[in-house]
């Protein structure tokens, strides 16, 4: 299966052919906690930051480059995904999904959900690790329209295939109607994603 089916079908999915699911709360170890961390204050997590804001701007030029970036562009949403690519260590890419799913927190946002999804297929077996975040709209903030949705909604997840790293997919999706202002651009949310800290809590 082709990575554009495999988005293909994330994005619409089909009733049949599922032979066994498994959907759980996902917790992370203390060990994969500590671990991320150290990944986390260490040069190796700017080094993959910054070669995956790369592949993403050459993407958006028409530029290749060898960690292969999809733009997902939908009247409602916009997204990226990106594929894994072997110069990347497993792990490094995992903890990549923990990351992006602080920077989004930095922003205020809510953690709303964390799940994990395993499917089996009739050639392989599927996991999807899943964030979903939500912007921090209170009682207080609906009585004043229309309502600040900031960049939207965030679902932030990870696919694996038969344990081994296949993408991770970011996708804001956001309303068009009255009742709410315009989002803000998705550009200035990956900015955000892949700016350089000195320091991230």
């Amino acid at each position: 299966m082709s990575f554009f089916d495999r988005i293909t079908e994330k994005l619409f999915p089909t009733k049949g052919g599922l032979a066994t699911q498994v959907r759980e709360v996902m917790h992370r170890s203390e060990k994969d906690r500590k671990a991320y961390k150290q990944w986390k204050e260490s040069e190796d997590k700017n080094k993959l930051l910054q070669e995956v804001a790369q592949a993403y701007y050459y993407k958006k030029t028409n530029i290749r480059s060898e960690i292969d970036v999809h733009i997902l562009n939908m009247p409602t949403a916009n997204g990226f995904a990106i594929t894994y690519h072997p110069q990347i260590k497993e792990k490094h890419f995992q903890y990549l999904l923990e990351y992006l799913k602080d920077r989004v927190m930095l922003l205020g946002y809510r953690l709303v959900n964390k799940d994990r999804r395993i499917i089996e297929k009739p050639n392989y077996v599927e996991t999807t690790e899943h964030y979903y975040l939500k912007p921090p709209i209170t009682a207080e903030s609906m009585e004043k329209m229309p309502i600040d949705q900031q960049f939207g909604n965030v679902s932030l997840s990870q696919v694996f295939i038969d344990n081994r790293p296949s993408f991770l997919k970011v996708l804001v999706s956001f309303y068009s109607d009255r009742l709410y202002q315009d989002a803000l651009h998705f550009d200035d949310f990956v900015s955000h994603l892949f700016a350089a800290e000195d320091h991230d809590n």
